[in-house]
């Protein structure tokens, strides 16, 4: 996730660079709780009721990512 070359190109020296890459990398890789999100795949609303079932999967997969954001 993070570019080593990047933070290099920012003035960080190559060894710290590589450090902060490497922490970043395994924070993010280690969730598997964000790795296992998925987009909501639930067809547009057209009418009240299916209105309400979309905002009630949109609460749960907002939920969920709350939920693997705190994990």
């Amino acid at each position: 996730m993070a570019d080593v070359r990047r933070l290099i190109e920012l003035s960080m020296v190559p060894p710290l660079a590589q450090e902060v890459a490497t922490q970043i990398s395994a924070g993010v890789a280690s969730k598997a709780e964000i790795a296992a999100l998925t987009a909501i795949a639930t067809a547009d609303a057209t009418d009240p009721a299916t209105t309400m079932a979309l905002a009630n999967i949109n609460k749960a997969k907002i939920n969920a990512i709350i939920a693997a954001l705190k994990a």
